[in-house]
């Protein structure tokens, strides 16, 4: 069946501070105007009653890992389970999603830690987040009457592009677990979908109404997508096809500049006033008051570039008084005002009054990086210097002092920067067009090269010696073997087969090692450049005395990797089974 034909099409957009879900009925569909699309109904934000159509990515689980609440009912519900002091009891997971990005990201055996360091599998968080954001939308469908059937859905789960196969492989685990059929699934790129949904958008649709619509730019317009998200800045830069449609020019590039980064700035200035083991057993122990510090701070987060006067108002905890007093026998105010920061915050009782010259500065750490970021891009590579138009998406993009840093960067570069209305939405109703019409996005630019762990000849004098084959001294071990490189530009199913060979007689199956590596191109799979992606097992059809050939074929151009393999002589499909990072 089509993807067009498809009954409905459910996209989650799984974000870092906040997420949410759209859906789009098959009568609902026009391919000319694909963007009716809705959310059955918002999120209740919450004591405040705001409605919204994201909630915070938070998990709220008892002490059996059960499920209690999600989003802002989670928040609520734990802010009066700390009151009762009975956190020991329960499990609160916030803002994760960026540890699939930290390091070598996570293996499916990671722990997270909640907010107060107790752990849990890291895949049973976010398999049980999906399941809410699941659970809830089927839950309302049904009560509308409008409930499909298991097979009758196509889920799209967004990931930011900058991901590796790796991690887009650990969300497609989490969902499966979370009860998703994999055969239903899509992984979606956030800024690659949030470029189809803005092929769209009138001129009316656009925060700043210029004549230049991006739905009226022609056909061979080169544009970045600035994807700002909670946690990620995701770059890359697409070429405007016709019939709405999509190339990527230059890969996806960026880092965690997104509005989660400044929240981490305030936190650092509160560490420089009163040192980290303070505020770090604050966190700890006080976990409600922590949480009602950060939302204080949000409220000025999302002001910042449209507030009058020179002072924002924080409240300020009785309980970090407290540990200061305990810490350093003296309060948070008399540390104040001995720190650097003494001439940017007042005090009135309980109320700390904070200079908007400061938060700027809070703010410009993160946007500084961003903005330097697509400098580099723009004025370093071939592509970026066709660059006319910037589009501004996610969440972060919707700040007004980060939408006037980014005009007044590029301003100089005569490149306009356009903003859709609820810019953070953007990825949101996007991941539903994509859903049906995945082939909008002609061609992707590959992040990394991609190899296999193999054994060549030993090479007297180049290779280690303790790379030697210990079963055949002229070969050498762990040997990294390239099939594609870093910056292809591959087109929807490019593929690319390569031939191996069973070592042993009756051999029952091979291992086939998968590994990435971004820039230079490394000798060997131990180099710290190189990455084990994961092992293709590949079961050898009726195994016999004789060496076997078997074609493993790598197939690009989709959002991920996917591999199959046949048996040269037979053409025969052998069964596969693919596990990450083994």
């Amino acid at each position: 069946m089509s993807r067009k034909d498809v009954l409905l099409v459910a996209a989650l957009d799984f974000g870092t501070a906040y997420s949410g879900y759209a859906i789009q009925f098959r009568h609902e569909y026009d391919p000319k105007d694909p963007t009716k699309i809705r959310a059955p109904q918002p999120w209740n934000g919450g004591k405040q009653s705001l409605m919204s159509y994201k909630t915070p990515t938070c998990l709220l689980l008892d002490d059996n890992q059960t499920i209690v609440s999600f989003g802002f009912e989670a928040e609520e519900r734990y802010a009066d389970i700390c009151m009762s002091e009975e956190s020991h009891k329960y499990y609160f997971f916030r803002r994760f999603k960026m540890r699939l990005q930290e390091g070598e990201g996570l293996k499916k055996d990671a722990t997270l830690a909640d907010e107060t360091d107790r752990e849990l599998p890291a895949l049973t968080v976010f398999a049980l987040s999906i399941q809410c954001l699941r659970n809830r939308l089927m839950e309302l469908l049904n009560n509308e009457g409008t409930g499909p059937g298991e097979d009758e859905v196509l889920w799209v789960l967004t990931v930011p592009a900058i991901w590796d196969d790796r991690a887009k492989e650990f969300m497609k685990a989490a969902a499966k677990q979370a009860g998703i059929n994999e055969k239903f699934l899509q992984i979606a790129l956030e800024p690659e979908v949030a470029s189809l949904f803005c092929q769209y958008l009138p001129v009316e649709k656009l925060c700043d109404t210029q004549k230049n619509a991006f739905s009226n730019a022609r056909p061979g317009t080169i544009y970045m997508v600035a994807d700002l998200g909670g946690g990620t800045a995701d770059i890359t830069v697409h070429e405007k096809l016709a019939d709405n449609k999509v190339k990527e020019v230059h890969q996806a590039t960026g880092g965690p500049w997104g509005g989660t980064a400044v929240d981490h700035a305030f936190w650092q200035l509160l560490v420089a006033i009163v040192g980290n083991p303070t505020m770090s057993r604050f966190r700890r122990e006080q976990t409600y008051d922590h949480l009602e510090l950060l939302k204080e701070f949000e409220c000025v987060k999302r002001t910042l570039g449209s507030k009058e006067g020179e002072w924002y108002t924080i409240k300020l905890p009785a309980s970090l008084n407290d540990a200061c007093k305990e810490d350093h026998e003296e309060t948070f105010k008399e540390l104040a005002e001995q720190s650097l920061y003494k001439d940017n915050l007042t005090f009135i009782g309980d109320k700390m009054r904070v200079k908007v010259s400061l938060v700027e500065i809070l703010f410009k750490k993160v946007t500084d990086q961003i903005i330097q970021h697509i400098n580099n891009i723009i004025l370093k590579s071939d592509v970026g210097k066709k660059v006319s138009l910037i589009l501004m998406v996610g969440g972060f993009s919707e700040s007004p002092f980060v939408q006037k840093q980014m005009k007044g960067a590029f301003s100089k570069h005569s490149i306009k920067v356009l903003i859709p209305q609820q810019a953070g939405l953007a990825v949101l109703n996007g991941a539903v067009i994509f859903g049906r019409a995945p082939e909008a996005i002609t061609t992707r630019v590959l992040r990394c090269s991609y190899g296999v762990k193999c054994g060549m000849d030993f090479r007297e004098g180049v290779d280690p010696e303790d790379l030697r084959s210990k079963t055949d001294q002229k070969k050498c071990q762990d040997r990294y073997d390239p099939f594609i490189k870093e910056g292809t530009s591959v087109e929807r199913g490019h593929k690319v087969v390569k031939l191996y060979k069973t070592t042993a007689p009756h051999q029952p199956e091979m291992a086939v090692h998968v590994y990435t590596a971004s820039g230079r191109v490394p000798e060997y799979v131990s180099d710290p450049d190189c990455r084990l992606f994961g092992t293709l097992r590949v079961k050898v059809p009726n195994p016999s005395d004789k060496i076997r050939k078997l074609l493993v074929i790598f197939r690009f151009g989709s959002t991920s990797l996917a591999m199959l393999a046949v048996e040269e002589e037979s053409k025969r499909a052998c069964v596969t089974a693919f596990s990450l990072q083994e």
